[in-house]
């Protein structure tokens, strides 16, 4: 818990810095933020892996670099499943939003509804909902960590106890207006500086 306390600044500053970068450039790094993602996850399974094997330095080094590569690797080919988990976060994330000032479990259920829809629509219109997934999120990211230097908050508690999302909106009013701005912001900068690009490569292609 102490290491945790003293790693939280930078794990905080890490947090806004990848938020931030989700937000205005989003669509453009989704498939490298799905190889990164991939390859931590391999990392930490290759880490277990020889952990519970009992391997030696040398062996847990290796378990560690396959995993990751193995990880990054797996990742980037489930991209069509990680468009449809992109786009449930989208659809989640707003109607947890949307409804967090009103019964809590409504809010969840909705968030849940909404992010089923966004998923599938995510598939059939990937750019679209890969720019606004990765704006919303990547703002909702940004300012839930910016809260740890705002007021000291234990933001990755609600990344592990994400029931407890709507009491933190309803309890925080600046939240909601904050993390809607930042994201329209994103949507409009992604559209804008990167996101018409790629269909217009396409129609000359055609």
């Amino acid at each position: 818990m102490k290491e945790l306390n003293e790693l939280y600044p930078w794990i905080s500053v890490g947090a806004i810095t990848w938020g931030v970068l989700d937000v205005f450039f989003g669509y453009r790094v989704f498939k490298i933020t799905l190889s990164v993602m991939g390859g931590l996850f391999g990392l930490a399974a290759g880490h277990a892996l020889a952990t519970a094997v009992g391997f030696g330095t040398g062996a847990q080094v290796a378990a560690l670099v396959i995993g990751a590569l193995l990880g990054a690797g797996l990742a980037f080919l489930l991209y069509i499943a990680a468009v449809f988990v992109a786009g449930f976060g989208f659809g989640a994330t707003l109607g947890v939003l949307l409804l967090a000032n009103y019964h809590h479990m409504v809010s969840l259920l909705t968030g849940a509804v909404l992010g089923i829809i966004g998923g599938f629509l995510a598939v059939k219109m990937q750019r679209i909902l890969i720019v606004l997934s990765t704006a919303l999120l990547g703002a909702f990211r940004a300012v839930l960590a910016l809260s740890f230097f705002t007021s000291q908050m234990d933001w990755l508690h609600y990344y592990r106890q994400p029931d407890h999302v709507p009491a933190l909106i309803e309890g925080n009013p600046w939240m909601f207006p904050s993390i809607l701005g930042l994201a329209a912001v994103g949507v409009i900068a992604q559209l804008e500086l990167g996101g018409s690009a790629e269909p217009k490569k396409k129609t000359k292609e055609d």
